[in-house]
Formats: C-alpha cells, sequence, structure tokens
C-alpha cells in the first residue's frame, strides 16, 4: 500500500520558496506588460534602442544602446554581433538590424514592466560546420545569414518568452520546451515547437 503521509513533490511544491516566489511575481508582472507596452507603443520605435545580451558560455555580456538618432551606433551594433557570433568557429558577421528590434522588443517589454534581466543567448550566426553538428537545426537556417537567435530569460517561463515573440510579430518563432529556449529569427510570420 501507497504511503500517502508524504506525497511526492510536485514541481511547485519541490522548487525553493524564494525561486518559486521570484517567478511567480515575474509572470505576473509581465502580466501587466501589454498594457505598459501599448501606451508606449507610439514612440518606442523612435527612442533609442537598448539591449542586454549575456553568452553564458563565454561570460561575455553586452549592455548597449544600438539604435539612436535614427540610425545603429556602429560601436554598439559591432558589440552586439561579436556577442552574437559563432563561438565554436570564432566567426562574426553583421547581423540583421531587424533581428536586433526583435530582441529590444523582448528586452523593451520586460523593461516597461520593471523587470530588469538580460537576454541570455544560447546561439547566434552559425557557420555551415556549425550548423551541420547542431542538433535539430534545418539545412536553410536563418542562424547561417545573421538573422536568428535562440534566447531565453532568467525566471521567465519558456512558454510565456515564446508567446511575447508570437505577440511581437517579427519573423519566426520556435519553441523548445525541453531545451528551455526560444528561436526568434527576422524571417517570415511562421511557429513550430521543437
Amino acid at each position: 500500500m501507497e504511503d500517502l503521509s508524504h506525497p511526492a513533490p510536485s514541481p511547485i511544491t519541490s522548487l525553493p520558496r524564494r525561486r518559486f516566489l521570484q517567478s511567480a511575481t515575474l509572470v505576473a508582472a509581465a502580466a501587466y506588460a501589454p498594457a505598459i507596452f501599448a501606451q508606449a507603443r507610439d514612440d518606442y520605435w523612435s527612442r533609442p534602442r537598448a539591449l542586454w545580451l549575456r553568452r553564458k558560455e563565454t561570460g561575455e555580456e553586452v549592455r548597449t544602446v544600438y539604435w539612436a538618432d535614427g540610425k545603429l551606433v556602429v560601436d554598439a551594433y559591432v558589440q552586439c554581433c561579436t556577442l552574437l557570433r559563432d563561438v565554436r568557429a570564432g566567426a562574426v558577421v553583421q547581423m540583421n538590424p531587424t533581428l536586433l528590434d526583435i530582441l529590444c522588443g523582448v528586452y523593451g517589454w520586460f523593461a516597461q514592466a520593471g523587470i530588469e534581466r538580460p537576454i541570455v543567448v544560447t546561439s547566434g550566426y552559425r557557420t555551415q560546420a556549425t550548423n551541420g553538428r547542431t542538433e535539430g537545426s534545418a539545412r536553410n537556417s536563418m542562424h547561417l545569414v545573421g538573422r536568428a537567435a535562440d534566447i531565453r530569460v532568467p525566471d521567465v517561463p519558456t512558454e510565456y518568452l515564446a508567446r511575447l515573440g508570437l505577440y511581437l510579430r517579427g519573423g519566426g518563432v520556435g519553441y523548445y520546451a525541453t531545451k528551455q529556449f526560444v528561436h526568434v529569427d527576422s524571417g517570415r510570420l511562421r511557429t513550430w515547437a521543437g
């Protein structure tokens, strides 16, 4: 007979209390972001565009304004492109500015709600060789032309991040629940689960 005095922990009850409360607070605050973001939508893209990107495997971090006064800020753009490089091959390309705008939309969404978190990049540009070694990658991946990034945001559920990507309507959005990242790209609007 099963001992019911000590039920198996559920994923929620097994989370440390503090982390659970932090995650719940982030999700609740992000729920208010649509209204906040909508109020600022008219002038959002005319303001300087900021990004906070982090590359966990290299320890790099870029927190910068990449667009101001109607144009790319060259030094900041180069920093973003360098962080988004193919780290296996050490290859840097000019990343598509629309991809940076999508990432800015993600970062700005949370910032508008008072949630300061970096976007953690797990993959940006990929060479053919790196793409060929990447499990599940498409042969004609947008990563190959600097138009895609695989991302996560600390303490933000992957599903919520994917929904935000869809809401922004900047391009393709792939939801990878088991690997806990979201693919965003500046291609045509489409969605998939991996």
